[in-house]
């Protein structure tokens, strides 16, 4: 794993949970689920940025190492990213004209920063990120003296949106100025299938739980949403792991071929496998041994919710590293085509669960399909898909290496001496032999 981006991506996850835990603590109950609906709104936006050019641009760059996204795509894509999170807010309730411009502004800086925390990455300078995302975490630790000041889920927001800023402004002094980028063309199609996945992709589990969540409410609909909060520790280490392993195979000319690209991706597939049974295990063991019940959940539907996640999460988090692998070998139709599989079966479940049994039944059969579909879409097409890339780089070595001894055998000045005469000129001495083509080709005139 790459030490900066896992320390970047700590501090991000650290920023975004102490927002939350902030806003829960000071906001009243109504200002707080208005904010949750518009921070679930600016993370479904930034990563639809992300999905949409930053990180197709960095998967680009293991075949165009100009694959950099510059500023003028960059400000166009957070202009509409800002301006969404602004009409979203309007339509959770806010109507305060200024709140939404500033909203609307301050929803500017996070796709910004996240644009150069790309392109840091891009150029290999990964400490810059980490730092950067240290500063922002310090700045969100002041959210307290905000929150008191002015309980409001709208100025809130605001402040998280320019808590970025300085990151930002951070980032651009210290990065080097560019001016040779790849086409956005060259990678386009790449790109629209990247954020095909992504926009698929909520359809897993985020958008069946809020559909199930309207329908009822049950004591295992709980246990599973306290469930993924407990196991976030481990999206922690997906992300850092995963973006390491992008940033590798771009810009890393140990990853330049496919073995070790392919073995790089596996071992961060097993490690994430053999990680994510321990912390499964073991939480479950403490939820079951201590038989703890919170006010909002209890022991039961917690351990219940515990298992049913944790088992999805062991089948998912291994086997979705290859779909990262295949996208960095450039089969990214392979990849969105997975997703689209596994999302169109656990919604099959999830639909086939609630009719036969209510919510819980239909959880249940969610999330254990997606747990059996994700390895069957992810890993055996991946493993087939190395084979073959392998045996056409093996064969590719040989024939360069054979192209290679014939052409030291041509540039060998006993090369010629040590050719057998094959034109009937036996006898001759190799001076008589010099216009002859070096390699004992045919004579003038023979077919």
């Amino acid at each position: 794993m790459s030490r900066p981006l896992f320390v970047s991506q700590g501090f991000a996850s650290a920023a975004g949970a102490g927002s939350m835990i902030f806003a829960a603590a000071y906001l009243d109950p109504g200002e707080f689920a208005l904010f949750t609906l518009i921070a679930l709104a600016s993370t479904t936006l930034v990563g639809l940025v992300r999905a949409a050019l930053y990180q197709p641009a960095l998967i680009e760059q293991r075949r165009d190492p100009t694959a950099l996204v510059p500023f003028r795509y960059a400000i166009i894509a957070c202009a509409g990213a800002a301006a969404a999170l602004a009409g979203a807010a309007a339509a959770f309730g806010v109507v305060d004209p200024l709140l939404l411009v500033l909203i609307g502004v301050s929803a500017l800086f996070p796709t910004l920063h996240d644009w150069l925390r790309f392109r840091a990455i891009g150029i290999d300078r990964r400490w810059e990120p980490a730092v950067a995302d240290g500063i922002r975490l310090a700045l969100v630790l002041l959210s307290p003296l905000v929150l008191i000041a002015a309980p409001n889920a709208a100025i809130y927001q605001v402040f998280l949106g320019l808590s970025t800023a300085l990151p930002f402004l951070y980032l651009r002094v210290r990065l080097p100025v560019l001016t040779v980028f790849a086409r956005f063309a060259d990678y386009r199609r790449a790109a629209s299938l990247q954020l095909t996945e992504y926009v698929v992709g909520q359809f897993t589990s985020t958008v069946p739980l809020l559909v199930l969540g309207v329908l009822g409410s049950t004591p295992l609909l709980a246990g599973i949403r306290l469930a993924q909060t407990l196991l976030g520790p481990l999206n922690l280490v997906f992300t850092a792991s995963t973006t390491g392993l992008i940033a590798d195979g771009a810009t890393r000319t140990t990853h330049a071929g496919v073995g070790s690209l392919v073995s790089r991706g596996k071992a961060v597939s097993r490690r994430l496998g053999f990680l994510s049974i321990g912390i499964v295990l073991v939480l479950a063991l403490v939820v079951w041994l201590s038989r703890i019940d919170l006010n909002g959940v209890a022991n039961t539907p917690l351990l219940a919710g515990l298992i049913l996640v944790g088992i999805y999460t062991i089948g998912s988090r291994g086997a979705t590293v290859h779909a990262v692998l295949m996208r960095l070998l450039g089969r990214h139709e392979l990849a969105t085509v997975g997703r689209t599989v596994l999302v169109v079966a656990s919604l099959v479940a999830f639909a086939l669960g609630y009719l036969l049994g209510g919510i819980d039944a239909s959880l249940i059969a969610g999330f254990l399909a997606a747990a059996v579909v994700t390895p069957l879409v992810f890993s055996i097409p991946g493993e087939r898909l190395y084979r073959r890339l392998l045996k056409e780089e093996d064969d590719s070595r040989l024939e360069a290496e054979a192209a290679a001894e014939i052409d030291a055998l041509a540039q060998s000045p006993t090369g010629a001496d040590e050719q057998e005469p094959t034109d009937g000129s036996e006898g001759l001495e190799s001076d008589d032999l010099e216009d002859d083509p070096p390699t004992g080709g045919s004579a003038p005139g023979r077919p």
